[in-house]
Formats: C-alpha cells, structure tokens, sequence
C-alpha cells in the first residue's frame, strides 16, 4: 500500500476534536465489507523545549493536521497502517528538517512512541524510537505500571518520588534514548499519589504533581519537561501520560 492510500489521520492526534463520519449509508447491502488493512499504533512526545513547532511527514506526505507544538504530547496511539516508512519532523510552515526517524518496519499490532528531545551540546533536536512492550502489563494486570522520561536539557540529574518513596535515582535528561531498559514499564501501587521529582541527592525539589491516580492494568509515563528558569508553556513541569488508543 503507497502512503498516499495510508490512513493519515494520525496526527489528529486528540489535540483536535475528531470528526464522525458515517459511511454505513453510502454502501448497497449487497458489496461485502471493506477489509480493514493491518495497523500499528504510533505516539509522538514532543518534549523539546527549545524546538520549533512542528510538521508530521510519513516520507513526503504531510500527516499533521496543526502544527505540535513543543510540551505537546499525543493523549492516545494514532492508528496507521502497517508499513515501512520514515517519519520527518519539519519546522511548521516550512520545509526546514528539525529530526527524523530513517525509514524503519513498523509492525501489526505493536506500540511506537517517538520521544523529540533537545540535545544539551547545541539545542538540536533529535528523536527516539521507542517500541512499547505492555507484556508484564498484560501477564499481571493487577498493579499499574510507570516509567519516567528526563526531558528537560538544562536541569540536572533527578530524582523521582511516589509520595515519599524515591523510586528512580540520577535520571539524567534523554537517557531513555540510549538506554532501553529506561523504556520499560514497571510495577507500582494503586491509589492517588503525589509525585515529585528532586534533584539527585538532594531534598530540593523540580517539580511535583499532587492527587494522581494510578489504576491496576494501566501503564503511565512520567515525564520532565520544560526548561529549568522557563517562564509559560517553557516552565518546567511534571506530567503523566496514561497509555490509551
């Protein structure tokens, strides 16, 4: 299937309302039913602070709908069709390339989250791809799952608190996108949580997030962003993202 036949509503992204529309009317009793081509689910966090905002191409086709904006993440997995392809992040409005992902299989059934993240070096952009992995949380749904992105590049090591239990220590930003096992989902407690994030060592504290549920079976990702000293949508901030398509 070409890109130009590929679903391209993906970014939509939940940041729009989306549109209904019917179809059912429009077909004779008689055709049969129109195959559902296989799909993968694809996520986009754009947690880099000092990045423009940007344009979504599948190779050279256009899959952005707005531009997303730098501390926009998507609320749920996009549906795409199955394929190789590229994915190209240009300045909004322009055909400027900010990252890319070189063309690479993307799967049936499987869950891709695209981390943009600024380099510390220089203020570049690059991006992760990071292939989800939800088997522990299918095997033993009972307890919810986290992990923790570091995205903003001019705070230093962090660390991670549930309530007053430190559960991640010398989180360094972007670290995730060299370290895979960073990516992976583990276990924790139900209930409502404060989560705070310190500097590593130190009871001096980022940022925090107060009455945060957590629900058995539901895999969420913590994650920093903004600039340390940023002022509005650059202030830095804690948010959490709950895994959903």
């Amino acid at each position: 299937m070409t890109l130009q036949k590929m679903k391209i509503n993906i970014i939509r992204w939940n940041l729009a309302l989306a549109t209904i529309v019917v179809l059912s009317g429009c077909l004779k009793s008689s055709e049969p039913p129109v195959p559902v081509p296989a799909q993968t689910y694809i996520s986009i966090m754009h947690l880099a602070p000092t990045a423009p905002s940007l344009d979504v191409f599948f190779d050279n086709t256009k899959v952005s709908n707005i531009a997303f904006a730098p501390g926009n993440v998507t609320t749920a997995y996009n549906a795409v069709d199955k394929g190789n392809f590229s994915i190209k992040f240009k300045k909004a409005g322009s055909d400027s390339l900010v990252a890319e992902v070189p063309t690479a299989q993307y799967d049936s059934l499987n869950y891709y989250t695209l981390f943009i993240y600024n380099q510390p070096s220089d203020g570049s952009a690059k991006v992760a791809r990071i292939k989800d992995d939800f088997s522990d949380v299918i095997s033993n749904p009972g307890k919810p799952y986290y992990r923790f992105f570091h995205a903003s590049p001019n705070t230093g090591a962090a660390d991670l608190y549930i309530d007053n239990v430190k559960i991640e220590s010398d989180r360094v930003h972007a670290d995730n996108a060299t370290l895979v096992p960073l990516n992976q989902f583990l276990g924790t407690t139900t209930g409502y949580h404060i989560i705070t994030a310190k500097r590593a060592g130190t009871d001096t504290e980022i940022a925090t997030l107060s009455n945060i549920e957590f629900s058995a079976g539901i895999a969420y990702t913590i994650y920093l962003k903004g600039l340390n000293g940023g002022t509005g949508s650059n202030q830095i901030s804690l948010g959490i993202l709950r895994a959903a398509k």
